[in-house]
């Protein structure tokens, strides 16, 4: 068999045609997208600000610049093709030419946040804008270059990590497909303060209640009341924490851990009721052995219950 050889020369221009290859791509796709009738807009958002976040509704403000490209449309007749799938939103016109429309969009938009790792969970702020003609119709592209988000942005309690853009196909019950371009901002809460505002409160009741276990057995009364006390104060900052939540309907990482806290808890009264019996029967030394056993018990207990959630 033989096989197809180069010289240097070919090899050299082979190597040539391989880099300018995608150079020229896009340009042929387009090409070919307007010799079958398809437009193309080529979407792209800079965000200027970020309103209020209302956690129990899920929805945020933003205010940005969007802006459209075309080759195949007059903006000067007609607005650009496309609607806002996830909210509501007034466009202020800046630019409009011939094959460019740029305007500035202030509105209220939606999205179904994640609130699993709470509180140091990530969420994801979309806008989501969709050509209003088929896909095989008209296509959205993706201004990657031009996108982005203003330095100068600041957003109380919250870490802003950066945005992405993509583009994709939703689909109608109806069978039709339309082309979808979604502008993804991703925000966090600061690890530390979040730390300290709801993890650190409950770390430092827990140990309290903890210290009853170094309390003589027969100290029964004050040792109830550090216990129910404390238990009272977890409740409290347990829901203190949760009432910033919308009513979800999975277990929160803060959740995880307060089961946890009440697991020890439950062992704390369990062990001063079975150590009171036994004072009441004169029985002080295997109410102090049965101390001592419970309080060993404590690490096997966060163990047990936190590897039990991982499945949950």
């Amino acid at each position: 068999m033989n096989k197809l050889r180069f010289g240097p020369t070919g090899r050299c221009l082979l190597l040539i045609m391989m880099l300018l290859l995608p150079a020229f791509l896009p340009a042929v796709l387009a090409e070919d997208a307007a010799e079958s009738g398809q437009k193309s807009y080529k979407v792209g958002i800079y965000l200027l600000n970020v309103g209020k976040i209302d956690l129990h509704t899920s929805s945020y403000d933003l205010d940005f610049y969007l802006w459209v490209y075309s080759e195949q449309d007059d903006f000067t007749k007609s607005k650009p093709k496309i609607e806002f799938m996830n909210g509501k939103a007034v466009l202020e016109p800046i630019t409009v030419e011939p094959h460019y429309y740029e305007a500035r969009v202030k509105g209220t938009f939606l999205n179904n946040l994640d609130f699993h790792q709470y509180p140091f969970e990530q969420l994801h702020l979309t806008v989501a804008v969709e050509g209003m003609d088929e896909r095989e119709n008209l296509i959205l592209v993706a201004d990657r270059e031009e996108s982005g988000i203003d330095g100068l942005i600041s957003i109380p309690g919250w870490n802003l990590i950066g945005s992405t853009q993509d583009v994709t196909v939703h689909k109608y019950p109806d069978e039709k497909e339309y082309s979808r371009y979604v502008y993804t901002m991703t925000i966090e809460r600061f690890f530390i303060s979040s730390f300290l505002k709801t993890i650190f409160p409950v770390v430092i009741i827990t140990t309290i209640a903890m210290l009853a276990f170094w309390m003589s057995p027969s100290n029964f009364a004050p040792r109830i009341g550090l216990g129910a006390s404390t238990l009272l104060a977890a409740v409290a900052a347990h829901l203190s924490a949760s009432s910033q939540l919308p009513p979800i309907g999975y277990l929160t990482l803060l959740d995880k851990i307060m089961i946890v806290v009440y697991a020890l808890f439950l062992n704390n009264l369990l062990s001063l009721v079975i150590q009171m019996r036994h004072v009441d029967h004169d029985m002080k030394e295997k109410a102090v052995m049965i101390n001592a056993k419970m309080r060993k018990l404590m690490p096997i207990i966060v163990l047990a219950v936190f590897f039990a959630l991982l499945f949950v």
